[in-house]
């Protein structure tokens, strides 16, 4: 195992902005992708914004995401696992808000080192009491090696 495939858990940012509405019914939450970078360049992150409504079992839960490679020739180096679970913090009052994900390039996106990768993704939402959202794909998204 190589040092950096230790650091992608550390290095995995993700953030819950929430809003003071409590308006949801605790029901199958609803995620939306509002906003996501589709090239990376060297050394930047891949960020994506998603809003989720209904979220009153949110708090506790995880947020997966599921990277697929497009590319046809294999990876030269496993740049890490394709799924990632990432745990939700505890919030209240709320049942819509935001969740701000990012994943760097350096240790997780760029797996070749010498050619640009093709990626999708697959985001959901599980709740503490295991109810899933919609899983969202994302757009094809371009790693940059150079």
């Amino acid at each position: 195992m190589k040092p950096g495939q230790i650091l992608i858990p550390a290095a995995l940012i993700i953030l819950v902005i929430v809003s003071c509405n409590k308006s949801g019914s605790g029901s199958k939450p609803k995620l939306t992708l509002e906003s996501i970078n589709t090239t990376i360049q060297v050394d930047d992150s891949m960020r994506a914004l998603f809003k989720f409504s209904n979220g009153t079992s949110l708090p506790n839960g995880n947020f997966y995401s599921i990277r697929i490679r497009l590319n046809q020739a294999p990876p030269s180096d496993s740049a890490g696992p394709d799924t990632l679970q990432t745990p939700l913090p505890s919030f209240t009052n709320t049942s819509n808000g935001e969740i701000r994900y990012a994943l760097p390039w350096d240790g997780y996106l760029s797996e070749t080192g010498f050619q640009n990768d093709t990626l999708i993704f697959k985001f959901f939402v599980l709740t503490a009491d295991n109810v899933s959202s919609d899983t969202i794909t994302s757009p094809q998204i371009v790693v940059l090696y150079q």
